[in-house]
């Protein structure tokens, strides 16, 4: 391997024992250099100019000029590919092996930029390594995968054992209440039952029917009632208070159609009522105001009137679940004023008749 560029000065770059014969040379220090071939990438620099520096260095130094990335990839084959060789200048006659004589010499370090189709034992020792690592992820991932899916699906079917004995509970307990349920209803018709028919003073008003409170949905607003065997649901705003469950009640009819309802044994418990003022509308949303100023936002229902801002309102709750919503006209205002001007006027005049009778 010689550098046809200083053949007059130099015979060549020899990095094989086989190609020169450096036991009768002398070290020349006029010859240290670098050199380079870019066809085939390959580099050589005369040892002066890498005393104490690091192969790794070394390596690094000559990558990143020739285009090549910083990785230990690369960084393994230029490393792989670094010998030892010289730079000498040679007799004109070779010996008799056909080696070239050196006269003179620069020790060289002689590497290749890495190649894809050419490397070297490191470097295949990594490949290799890199590939068991590979392997052995894949069976690890694989082994962790089977393991996963043998616990999920142990934890399904454990969950599903706790899920199935929940739903067994939870029957059991329903069973429970709709026993007690039956049995308070049985009770409370075995009581209408035995309510005498005959003999004008337990007779019913025409329109008048006899009902039993089956169900209470105060979030919804409403009660079911049941008279005999037919069943139908009130307003809850229109009682005078929330009924107990199984309570029994009159009910007015009129026309086929439900008028009124009265329920009497248990009283229901009677609503709490807020007085309140209108601060602000948005759409169909109201914001009011109560007495002790506390706010609550409000959705009026379709086909009920939105009250304006600054109307005062009477809120109606059962618990903390709102009833209804009236509207305070100023003619009721005038005549609560009046009933209390009445009452003044009259414990005035009794007053002055005391007076003048005394």
């Amino acid at each position: 391997m010689t550098d046809p560029r200083n053949k007059q000065k130099l015979a060549g770059l020899f990095v094989e024992a086989k190609d020169v014969d450096v036991s009768d040379a002398s070290i020349d220090t006029g010859l240290a250099k670098v050199w380079s071939d870019e066809t085939s990438g390959e580099l050589a620099v005369s040892v002066d100019r890498l005393l104490f520096d690091n192969l790794l260095d070394v390596a690094t130094r000559y990558l990143e000029p020739n285009g090549f990335a910083q990785n230990l990839e690369n960084l393994l084959a230029i490393i792989d590919s670094m010998r030892l060789g010289v730079f000498a200048t040679t007799s004109a006659k070779n010996r008799s092996d056909g080696r070239a004589v050196a006269k003179k010499l620069m020790p060289a370090l002689f590497m290749q930029l890495p190649r894809k189709r050419d490397i070297g034992p490191i470097l295949r020792r990594f490949y290799d390594e890199v590939a068991r690592y590979e392997s052995e992820l894949s069976r690890l991932q694989l082994v962790e995968s089977k393991a996963r899916q043998a616990l999920d699906s142990a934890i399904k079917d454990e969950s599903g054992k706790k899920t199935l004995e929940a739903l067994r509970r939870e029957n059991d307990a329903l069973k429970e209440e709709l026993a007690r349920i039956s049995k308070k209803l049985a009770f409370a018709e075995d009581a209408i039952r035995s309510v005498p028919v005959n003999g004008h003073e337990n007779q019913l008003p025409v329109g008048m029917r006899a009902c039993v409170v089956r169900a209470v949905r105060v979030q919804e607003g409403v009660v079911l009632l049941k008279a005999d065997d037919t069943q139908f649901t009130v307003p809850l705003k229109s009682l005078e208070g929330t009924p107990a469950l199984s309570a029994r009640a009159l009910g007015f009819y009129e026309g086929g159609v439900i008028k009124s309802v009265w329920i009497f044994d248990p009283k229901p418990e009677p609503f709490t009522s807020k007085l309140a003022v209108v601060v602000a509308t948005d759409g169909r949303k109201i914001k009011i105001k109560f007495t002790d100023r506390s706010e609550q936002i409000v959705h009026v229902s379709a086909g009920e009137e939105i009250p304006q801002h600054g109307t005062a309102i009477l809120a109606k709750y059962a618990g903390e679940h709102l009833i209804s919503l009236a509207a305070v006209s100023s003619d009721a205002g005038r005549r609560v004023a009046d009933i209390i001007f009445d009452h003044q006027t009259k414990m005035q005049i009794e007053e002055q008749f005391s007076g003048e009778a005394s």
